[in-house]
């Protein structure tokens, strides 16, 4: 995924979170969680490949 899809991504979730907090509605709701654990999956999985590619100190020698 590149940096405008990902931020294509988060500003669909806080338009549709902007859209629950505004009318309160159930589908408002459920389409801003689907978004939020998009974002979130992602963000994990970048964490991940971060923790993966840092060498420990046993690493070096």
């Amino acid at each position: 995924m590149t940096t405008g899809e990902f931020a294509e991504l988060v500003q669909k979730m806080r338009t549709a979170q902007k859209k629950y907090f505004k009318t309160k509605l159930k589908s408002a709701l459920e389409e801003s969680r689907m978004l939020e654990n998009e974002v979130d999956k992602i963000l994990e999985e970048r964490e991940r490949q971060t923790q993966a590619k840092q060498p420990t100190l046993f690493d070096i020698y």
